[in-house]
């Protein structure tokens, strides 16, 4: 992964993590996804007081990239500014598999209160369940949607 472009996911990951949510934990993280095309997506952990609707930034990065229409993530910025190095959780893992290029690993840039730690997602979670396992077909690539409408043009 380029430099310039390793930063540019920090410096976002890191302010992204001024926003976070965390009454409970006191533990703020941020998140920037890398989507396919070169747009950057963000987003914070937000605490709930039942633990676990809580959503972590990772996710929650993704899901902003998702609403913008991507389906491709290849990099994955987290800071959590408490913790050097902190790595996504199990869950987050999971779904970040889900987005990952079919072809390729997903970056993950771990912030190391420096220039970043760049580890694999593939040894983070090695040996991972994938869309690939399923009989149904891959989501598409960063196809250009359109909504739907039903019959009467909503």
């Amino acid at each position: 992964m380029d430099a310039d472009v390793r930063k540019e996911l920090l410096t976002r990951a890191r302010a992204a993590a001024k926003h976070a949510y965390a009454p409970y934990s006191d533990f703020p993280v941020g998140a920037a996804a890398l989507a396919i095309d070169g747009s950057i997506h963000t987003g914070c952990n937000v605490e709930n007081a039942s633990y676990g609707l809580t959503i972590c930034a990772e996710r929650a990065a993704v899901c902003a990239a998702i609403s913008a229409g991507h389906r491709q993530i290849v990099a994955v910025a987290v800071s959590a500014p408490k913790d050097a190095h902190t790595t996504p959780c199990g869950a987050c893992r999971q779904f970040l598999n889900e987005f990952r290029p079919s072809n390729t690993d997903m970056a993950i840039v771990l912030d190391d209160q420096d220039a970043g730690e760049p580890v694999w997602l593939d040894d983070l979670l090695p040996r991972a369940f994938r869309p690939r396992n399923l009989p149904a077909p891959p989501l598409e690539a960063d196809a250009n949607f359109a909504t739907r409408r039903d019959e009467d043009g909503r």
